[in-house]
């Protein structure tokens, strides 16, 4: 349902570079190329996303808008390596996740994509700094996990919240934890789905800027 589905784009580039060549210092990180994704219904096939193709720039923030029910949670899905397209390609960072094995898929998702889920996803029996530290322990990554998950935890204004499980935080607390834990690698692109849906206008202002 492309027709229903809108990119926004406060710094949209008017041409796009190929994939790893550079353009005013920055580079592509995300190339989605013709993405298409139909699923069955009884004998009929019903087309959820149809030949979606766009870039994103490095240090480029784009907004993915359409109504409920057009393919939003479908694409991020897909370009997160959660799904798989029926046709076309996602690259991040010159690499092409759809055709990867799933070990190989996992490693790429740990380096390069930071994922903040609509639900959160928080593991519910670690605290909120357990929960930002597990990216970190299962990519290998350098440094202190603990001592990154405090720092992010801090920016997004946790820091008194350490200690606390999930079902001790309110919704818009789960959300932060869920940002900072998307942040903890470092990676190349973070893709959010309503990450602001919990917080207040201060604090939704707050993350995305």
């Amino acid at each position: 349902m492309e027709e229903a589905i809108r990119l926004e784009s406060p710094s949209a580039e008017t041409s796009a570079p190929e994939i790893g060549t550079q353009q005013q210092g920055r580079g592509v990180v995300m190339d989605i190329c013709d993405i298409t994704k139909s699923l069955p219904l009884g004998r009929e096939r019903i087309d959820i996303l149809k030949g979606i193709s766009f870039q994103i720039m490095s240090g480029e923030f784009i907004s993915i808008v359409g109504p409920s029910g057009s393919g939003k949670s479908t694409l991020l899905g897909i370009i997160a390596g959660l799904d798989n397209p029926t046709s076309g390609e996602v690259f991040i960072d010159g690499i092409d996740i759809t055709r990867m094995s799933e070990g190989k898929l996992a490693t790429v998702r740990n380096h390069k994509i930071g994922m903040v889920f609509q639900a959160f996803n928080l593991i519910p029996t670690l605290t909120a700094q357990e929960n930002v530290e597990v990216p970190l322990y299962v990519g290998k990554h350098p440094g202190s996990p603990s001592a990154r998950a405090r720092e992010l935890l801090d920016l997004v204004g946790l820091s008194h919240r350490l200690a606390h499980r999930p079902n001790q935080l309110s919704g818009g607390e789960q959300q932060r934890v869920a940002i900072a834990r998307a942040l903890a690698t470092d990676p190349a692109i973070v893709i959010a789905d309503e990450p602001t849906g919990n917080l207040d206008a201060k604090n939704g202002e707050n993350i995305l800027t």
